[in-house]
């Protein structure tokens, strides 16, 4: 009679929690991994409405020096020139 076969070996018992330790890490990782990626996502879809709230269809600015107008100023402050 073999009885004692049926108990499981200390070694085969650690072999089973190494591999369900390992298949926990790898579902932690792929938890990581897509809550990583949906904030990078809502990361570039609020960068993409900044910029396209901040985005004006105005025309160039005046290079510095060109249209600069001529400002007589009032020896006081609260008098017009």
């Amino acid at each position: 009679m073999n009885a004692h076969n049926d108990v499981k070996r200390p070694s085969d018992q650690s072999l089973d929690a190494r591999l369900v330790l390992a298949a926990a890490q790898l579902r932690f990782a792929a938890r990581v991994d897509f809550l990583v990626a949906r904030w990078l996502e809502r990361c570039a879809t609020n960068a993409e409405a900044g910029q396209r709230l901040f985005k004006t269809d105005r025309k160039p600015t005046r290079e510095f020096g060109m249209g600069v107008d001529v400002v007589v100023s009032s020896p006081r402050w609260d008098e017009s020139p």
